[in-house]
This record gives C-alpha cells, structure tokens and sequence, in this order.
C-alpha cells in the first residue's frame, strides 16, 4: 500500500506546487496616447482639440485600470466630452460641441478670425516601485480676452491604484502653510528677479495662503501648484513649488515614498 501511495502523493505534490506559482509581474510602463480631432467652419477658422496624455500598463491588472481610469476622467473633463462614452467617442463629441460653440460666436460677431481649441500635455514626474506621478497641462481658448491655462498634479500608489492624498504625505498641513507661502514668494523670485510680498502677489482673501489643489510627490520632495485665479490674479502665471524632503524635515517621511 506504502509503494502505491508514492506515485500520487508525487503528482498531488506536483499539482499543489503548480497552484502556489506566481506569474512574476511584468514591469509598468508608460506610454503617450495622442489624440486630434479638428472641425472647420472654413478653413481658417476651426474647433480642435489635441491631446497627449499617459496610459499605463503591466503590474497589476487592477492597478493600471484604476489608473487609467482616473486619467481618462479626468481626460474627458478637459475637453467636455461625454463620461460615459469611450475616450475615442467622447473626443469627437467634444469636438462637435466646440465646433457649435464656434458657430455661435460667428453669428454673433461675423468677423471673429479666431478658432477655439482644447489642448493637453503630459509629463510622467516621477516612477519608482511605489509611486507614479504625472502632470497633466491643459489650454483652452474658447473666445474672451486670453485662454485659460492650468496643471492637474497625480501621484498614484503603485500597489493598489489610489490617488495619494495630501494628508498620506502630510498630516500637519498647519506647519506647511508657512513653508508654501515663504515658497510661492521665492518662486516668483526665481522667474522675476524681484522679491515680492506675498501680499503683492495673491488676493487679499488669500491670506493666509489656502492649501493647493494641486500637489503630487517628486524625487526632489512634494510639488504643490498653485494655477491662474487659484489664489492670484491671472497675470501672476502658475506657480510652482517643489518643497523638498530636507526643507519638510519631520512633516514628511522620504522613505515611504522613495525607494
């Protein structure tokens, strides 16, 4: 009975280790999707909407899915287009309705020499084996005396597909006020050549400086954006600012981020 035994605990062995084998994850990557779609109402004159923005694969299955669809909500927002439709349906709809928006201002103002558009760039800021970030820049122009420019921050877990909240990076957002407004200030010392008050800067209501809508985690440290109209008037631009792991000291903990 012992002899025969032998051979089936052999092939349940080997059956069971078959079963506990894992398919060794292939590496994520990144790649640039882009999209055009250009609707005329004669030739110099034409409703467009040109779009760059990433897809990511490998890894997990479910990681890259809530990834991707994070960035094709967010994708479809940008340039108005149906959420539920497929990103491919939901640009050509988008491009349909600037097209009649177009037409509108025509009828208005016959002469109107210009065309309206929907631009998006991206940039992939940071990947290692816990988080991805991206920046997602958008223009638009759709009549009026300038078009209207921002950038959208994301830095997303790796091992399960989640945007990275502020508060996972740093609790005492307190302490980081003074950091962002001593920040904003250098920042546009730095594009200037002139050192300004912050209060020559932003709003009046801006004062004390609000925490951003934008932030994501860089190599250097955390990146926060403050866009146009966000906290100051237009012509003070988008302001950037990266406060690094040395300056956020105790706030933040490098080594849950980078590798």
């Amino acid at each position: 009975m012992r002899v025969a035994l032998i051979p089936s605990l052999i092939i349940l062995l080997w059956i069971s280790s078959c079963k506990n084998k894992t398919v060794p994850e292939t590496p994520v990557t990144v790649s640039i999707t882009e999209l055009k779609a250009r609707k005329c109402v004669v030739d110099t004159q034409c409703a467009e909407i040109k779009l760059a923005f990433p897809v990511v694969a490998g890894g997990k299955e479910a990681v890259t899915r809530s990834i991707n669809d994070t960035i094709g909500a967010f994708v479809r927002m940008v340039v108005g287009g149906e959420p539920s439709l497929p990103i491919n349906q939901a640009v050509d709809s988008a491009v349909t309705n600037l097209h009649l928006m177009l037409e509108d201002q025509l009828s208005i103002i016959p002469d109107y020499s210009m065309g309206f558009v929907h631009e998006l760039t991206s940039k992939n800021l940071i990947q290692n084996s816990k988080v991805i970030s991206f920046e997602l820049s958008s223009y638009s122009f759709t009549g009026g005396a300038h078009g209207n420019a921002g950038s959208a921050l994301f830095s997303f877990r790796l091992n399960n597909g989640s945007l990275v909240q502020l508060t996972d990076i740093i609790q005492d957002t307190a302490s980081l006020r003074p950091l962002l407004e001593d920040g904003f200030v250098e920042s546009k010392y730095a594009q200037t050549g002139e050192l300004y008050a912050l209060a020559d800067l932003v709003f009046p209501e801006s004062i004390p400086l609000p925490m951003p809508l934008q932030w994501c985690i860089v190599r250097e440290g955390v990146r926060f954006t403050y866009n146009p109209y966000e906290v100051a008037p237009y012509v003070v631009g988008q302001t950037d600012i990266v406060l690094t792991w040395e300056k956020l000291g105790k706030l933040a903990d490098k080594s849950k981020w980078i590798d």
